[in-house]
């Protein structure tokens, strides 16, 4: 599938779709609290917690607080004070980190759109230091003309307004710009809703390739697929 002649710009969802998040989260859940601690049931309580983050009633380091103290008190655990769950996250966050890899398609993929001339920008919905870290620790940061984080800007995927706000610091019109990430809702419909080119990447891990969700909207397995 080639890119639109008149894309200008590229932005990208991070996790899951240039790092491999969905591998590195659980083992390093599963090395810190224990094999019983429910993958499923961290990232309910993340979805949970992330609108009041966004709208600034609460700080990141308070969402991982009250997370890991939710699990715990679902998996039957006492709670500790919070220096004890600042170091219980801390560990986690550490193991995370350690783990995650980008995937292979990754690299290639922005030397190509970098030789094409198309700017490359990331919209996150995360935590903007962190996100931040994570680029340049796996060595995304050199491709990238633009950053732009949820936790930052209070404004999350799928607003249009997120899209809207990206595309202004990549300095490339919403009509010029493709939008590729892995969550259908938050990546692909959002981006399609807010007037950008939509690719949902969809990796093999996930299952089917399914079809495509909406007029508009392609549908991808890898990133080999874009040229």
């Amino acid at each position: 599938m080639e890119l639109p002649e008149d894309c200008a710009g590229v932005l990208l969802d991070l996790d899951d779709t240039l790092i491999d998040f969905s591998e590195a989260s659980p083992a390093a859940l599963a090395h810190v609290l224990g094999p019983d601690a429910d993958f499923a049931e961290w990232m309910e309580l993340t979805e949970e917690l992330y609108p009041r983050f966004t709208a600034g009633a609460i700080g990141y380091r308070e969402l991982e607080r009250r997370r890991l103290a939710a699990l715990l008190t679902r998996m039957g655990r006492p709670v500790p004070d919070v220096p004890e769950l600042d170091a219980v996250e801390a560990h986690r966050r550490r193991e995370v980190e350690s783990r995650l890899r980008l995937y292979p398609d990754v690299l290639p993929f922005l030397a190509r759109v970098r030789a094409s001339g198309r700017r490359i920008g990331v919209l996150s919905n995360s935590d903007g230091p962190q996100q931040r870290r994570r680029t340049e620790q796996l060595g995304l940061a050199p491709w990238l003309d633009a950053v732009t984080v949820s936790g930052d800007t209070g404004i999350a995927k799928p607003r249009r307004e997120a899209f809207a706000l990206a595309c202004r610091r990549l300095g490339v019109p919403a009509a010029r710009t493709v939008h590729i990430g892995d969550s259908l809702e938050a990546d692909a419909l959002g981006a399609h809703g807010a007037g950008l080119g939509a690719v949902w990447l969809h990796r093999p891990h996930r299952g089917p390739t399914p079809p495509p969700p909406a007029r508009g909207v392609a549908v991808v397995t890898t990133l080999d697929a874009l040229v």
